[in-house]
């Protein structure tokens, strides 16, 4: 229980720093012409309006009747209040870190308001029941609680406008590494593609020169041996032809594999590149249906790893790990 003396001094502070907050002019306080747009405290200009209006009601009533508790609380509180205004009022924009000097008033001044206001309904409560005009203090309280819930809900729906956009970029950032990933296998067998396809035309002009000189060894080869009459010379030149063109018969089936193989290899990478390409257009139409993405998704898993006949090659027999490969994807899509 506090003293007569305890009470009176609380009373006197409190009327005081009533005094002093409803001194404050808003343009001393927001200070937009002297600091500038970017250390100025224009932004919050509403909050400093608002908690001057709510120490203004306080003023209004009579303090007297306030139980100590109640008149020692508030004027914690206003005294916060006035430390803040007095930090803004002489914020000094060219100290250390001033920039976060600022951003801290600036938090603290926006924060405090639901304390001041809870601190003063109750004194606010007291000077309505001790009012004649109980309708009109009524109105006001109502006004004032109204216009709490609407921060709130103002301030909620800040935060889902806010929340939503980060969602919606998260989701765009995934989509679009996905489809930078599919892009950048799009490009390895592109490059591959084009490799071998520069190859196979270089030994198909190995294979197309060996063609002439093959002709124009028999065609020359004809002709010479019409020199020739005695039966060892004959046989001398026949093996001589033989060899020769054994050899020619040999590179031209060596530089015939190599441009069939380079060929095969070519169109190969060419059939990946176009699967990777088009796999993303396939999976967004069925985002919706997993079971369509799914076979989309091992279908060009079987393109990429299958060995697809292109009629360079001979035909292989069906290999056995395209088909493991789809059953192990098969299994992972079933588990999750």
């Amino acid at each position: 229980m506090a003293t007569l003396e305890q009470f009176e001094t609380t009373l006197d502070q409190v009327n005081e720093r009533l005094e002093k907050m409803l001194s404050y002019w808003i343009e001393e306080l927001t200070r937009e012409e002297e600091l500038g747009t970017q250390f100025s405290f224009k932004e919050i200009e509403e909050q400093f309006v608002k908690i001057i209006d709510l120490f203004k009601r306080v003023k209004e009533v009579n303090l007297q009747e306030v139980p100590y508790s109640l008149l020692n609380q508030f004027n914690a509180q206003i005294n916060n209040a006035i430390t803040y205004f007095d930090k803004a009022k002489n914020f000094d924009p060219t100290q250390n870190n001033a920039a976060n000097a600022r951003q801290t008033i600036i938090n603290n001044i926006r924060d405090k308001y639901d304390a001041y206001y809870t601190h003063s309904v109750p004194i606010l409560s007291i000077g309505l029941l001790n009012s004649n005009d109980l309708s009109v203090e009524r109105s006001k309280m109502n006004q004032l609680i109204a216009e709490l819930d609407e921060q709130k809900k103002t301030a909620k729906e800040e935060s889902d406008k806010k929340l939503k956009e980060l969602n919606d970029i998260l989701d765009s950032a995934k989509s679009a590494a996905t489809q930078i990933g599919v892009s950048k296998h799009s490009t390895l067998f592109k490059a591959e593609s084009e490799l071998h396809e520069t190859e196979s035309k270089k030994w198909l002009k190995y294979t197309t020169w060996i063609i002439i000189a093959i002709i124009v060894s028999a065609i020359g080869m004809a002709f010479l041996g019409l020199y020739f009459k005695e039966n060892t010379e004959i046989v001398q030149f026949t093996i001589t032809k033989i060899v020769i063109l054994t050899a020619l018969f040999y590179g031209l089936s060596l530089t015939n594999r190599n441009y069939k193989a380079h060929k095969h290899n070519a169109i190969m990478n060419k059939h990946r590149q176009n699967a990777l390409s088009t796999f993303e257009t396939f999976s967004s139409a069925a985002s919706a249906d997993d079971v369509t993405k799914n076979a989309v998704l091992l279908e060009t898993t079987h393109s990429i790893f299958s060995n697809q006949q292109t009629g360079y090659l001979k035909s292989d027999p069906e290999n056995n790990s395209n088909s493991k490969i789809v059953e192990i994807i098969k299994s992972v899509t079933k588990t999750e």
